[in-house]
This record gives C-alpha cells, sequence and structure tokens, in this order.
C-alpha cells in the first residue's frame, strides 16, 4: 500500500474539535437523528456535533483532478464511491466527463444528495454490490470505514476490490494511541471502528487490499488536554 494524501485538512481545526470532544465526553448528547445520518448529522447548525451545515460549494474540484491525474482516468471511465454522503465528490468527477456511482446508507444525505448525481447514488450498504469484477476503474471511500459495523468491514474491502480494476484509496480516520482513539470516538459517536494504522494495516493484509491509503488522526496526542 502506497500512502497517498488526497484532501485538504479540515476547517475545524484540533483545538475545536478538542473542544468539541471533551464536551460529549462531559455527557453532551447526540440524538436519533444524528446517530441515524440524518438532518442532525448533516445540517443542523444547533445540535452542536456533526457538519452543521454540509452544502455544496466545490470544495472537492481539485480533489477530483489530483485523483484523476494520479490514477491516469481519461473521460469515460468509471469511478465508484461508497461512503459518498451527498455525493459532491462524485459531482466533480462527472464534471471532468467520468462514469459515477455511489453508496450510502444515510437516507437523508441520499435524498438530499446533489441533483446532479442523484440519479446514480444508491441507499444501501457496499457490502454487496450489483457491478461485475473489475467495472471500476476506480475505487474510493473518504473517511468511511471506521463507520461501518466491525462485522461488515472486511466483506465490504473485499467487495471494494472485486469490483475495482485495480485503483482503491481509502482515508481513514484513526488513533495512535488511547487518548486519540478516546478522543476519535467522542467526536463522532457514530464511529464503530476506532483503531490504529498498525490495526488496519493487518486488516488490509488479511483480506489482500491492493490499494492506497492515507491515516488521519483527528486529534492528535499532542494537542489534547
Amino acid at each position: 500500500m502506497k500512502d497517498v494524501d488526497f484532501f485538504p485538512s479540515s476547517s475545524r481545526g484540533a483545538e475545536e474539535r478538542r473542544t468539541l470532544a471533551e464536551a460529549i465526553l462531559r455527557g453532551s448528547a447526540v440524538s436519533a437523528s444524528y446517530l441515524d445520518f440524518g438532518y442532525d448529522y448533516f445540517d443542523n447548525p444547533a445540535h452542536g456535533v456533526g457538519y452543521g451545515s454540509y452544502r455544496y460549494d466545490g470544495r472537492y474540484a481539485e480533489v477530483a483532478q489530483r485523483m484523476v491525474d494520479h490514477y491516469g482516468l481519461k473521460p469515460g471511465d468509471r469511478v465508484l464511491e461508497i461512503g459518498c454522503a451527498k455525493g459532491f465528490l462524485l459531482v466533480e468527477f462527472l464534471k471532468l466527463d467520468l462514469e459515477v456511482a455511489g453508496f450510502d446508507v444515510s437516507d437523508y444525505a441520499v435524498s438530499n444528495s446533489h441533483p446532479q448525481v442523484r440519479p446514480y447514488i444508491r441507499n444501501a450498504p457496499a457490502v454487496a454490490m450489483p457491478f461485475p469484477d473489475g467495472h471500476f476503474q476506480l475505487v474510493i471511500g473518504k473517511e468511511v470505514l471506521p463507520h461501518v459495523p466491525r462485522a461488515d468491514l472486511e466483506r465490504t474491502v473485499k467487495e471494494c476490490v472485486r469490483v475495482s480494476s485495480g485503483n482503491l484509496f481509502f482515508e481513514i480516520q484513526c488513533g495512535t494511541t488511547e487518548r486519540e482513539l478516546r478522543y476519535m470516538q467522542a467526536w463522532d459517536r457514530t464511529h464503530q471502528v476506532c483503531e490504529t494504522p498498525q490495526w488496519w494495516d493487518e486488516m488490509f493484509a488479511r483480506v489482500g487490499y491492493p490499494g492506497d491509503v492515507h491515516y488521519k488522526v483527528l486529534i492528535p496526542e499532542g494537542e489534547a488536554v
């Protein structure tokens, strides 16, 4: 595996993430809508945690172009994103004349996805996808694998490998210490798999994952109180 970083840093700094994580650890509640990846998770600024407002702003245009250049994609090639949320990254691939498909478990996100890509997004987990082997020239997942139930994790990765012709990329939120993992869980209660890069490397080796990966530590140890 290669470590490749395509995405810009979060607009929320480590101090803001730490403050929110500490508030949650002290008992701040999260709603059922949040836990179900609903309105509170994506678009409710009053909920305190979550995106607060996830609107299309073109932020992924450069990311898509970097991926196209890195993987040598050409017009007509097919891109799959699992955990695509509202499909904002897929919009940018579509603008580059690529065919796109997306999967997401959030009914709210799919129902409120960008109109240009809504016909190409399915509200379903990615454990059994209706595509032939090697169908996509690129399969990607940004910060999605930690949200997959542990029982489905290896099957999801294997399915992504199956439908890919070779190019795969995952960005994975993680921690390298007990404190970092505790803050990661507090930062987003929908995380199901909070583990270290070493743990992820071992899992990828078991399933024969041949793609690229970038590990993202949400709140590094040195920045936590």
